[in-house]
């Protein structure tokens, strides 16, 4: 049997078993696109309750960092905070009153604030099995993988989505204030929204994220086949064109061939 058989033998079966790959690469992709609709509408879900947890946390600044109130409606009570805010302030400590910027204060007049902090949404995701940045050309599926934030223009990627409490940026400082200012109606206010954020909105959020991982499991296996199956493709063709050169060498003349 000439070289150039075995040739002809090697190249057609590389071809043949791409024919057969394609069978079960559409099957996995069909079945991840299956998955990525639930994931992307939770995903969207999350995002509508997360929206809401910004609107909460920069309310609580706006009412608890207000400036102008009258320098007798300030406190140096630190415990204050956990009273009303729950864990949602950071940060806490105390300060004269020309570092505030509240109006009417002096140098001193001890101060107690802290800082909050708005949530984060992130989506962790490798960008190599992933529909609109899909690349087999590369041998490791995990590169470049890492969180990204999560929005409507990329719901439903990845294979986690990540909810923290206070992981994103500085909303804002706010004060400790004495009862009289309290009974004002401040501490009605922030116990209000406090309440509404920490046992609907943040809790809330976090039954959608435990179901969206179940689902994004489940899709992301079925992407990582899919991504196997281009990169067995990929291969055989890098095979198919290098058996396709030799062949041209082993059956030509410019080389002594035919062999």
């Amino acid at each position: 049997m000439s070289i150039s058989v075995g040739i002809v033998s090697d190249r057609s079966f590389l071809q043949q078993q791409n024919i057969d790959i394609v069978e079960f690469r559409d099957r996995a992709i069909g079945l991840a696109s299956d998955y990525f609709v639930p994931a992307k509408a939770i995903d969207e879900l999350i995002i509508t309750e997360f929206d809401k947890t910004t609107v909460s946390l920069n309310a609580l600044v706006e009412i608890g960092g207000t400036t102008g109130i009258g320098s007798t409606c300030y406190s140096s009570d630190t415990t204050y905070f956990a009273t009303h805010y729950g864990d949602i302030v950071s940060g806490i400590g105390t300060t004269t009153g020309n570092n505030t910027g509240i109006v009417g204060i002096g140098s001193t007049q001890v101060i107690a604030f802290g800082q909050i902090n708005l949530d984060s949404l992130q989506v962790y995701r490798y960008p190599k099995i992933e529909n609109d940045t899909l690349d087999a050309d590369t041998d490791n599926p995990f590169s470049g993988e890492g969180a990204v934030g999560l929005g409507t223009t990329n719901a439903g990627i990845g294979v986690t989505t990540v909810y923290t409490r206070g992981g994103g940026g500085v909303a804002g400082t706010v004060f400790a204030f004495v009862a009289n200012c309290n009974n004002a109606g401040i501490a009605a206010s922030i116990g209000i929204v406090t309440t509404r954020y920490l046992t609907i909105e943040s809790a809330g959020i976090g039954s959608f994220v435990n179901a969206v991982n179940l689902v994004k499991s489940e899709k992301t296996e079925y992407q990582f086949h899919r991504w196997s199956y281009d990169r067995k493709i990929a291969t055989n063709n890098v095979g198919i064109t290098s058996l396709t050169s030799v062949l041209g060498i082993i059956t030509g003349t410019d080389f002594g061939g035919p062999y």
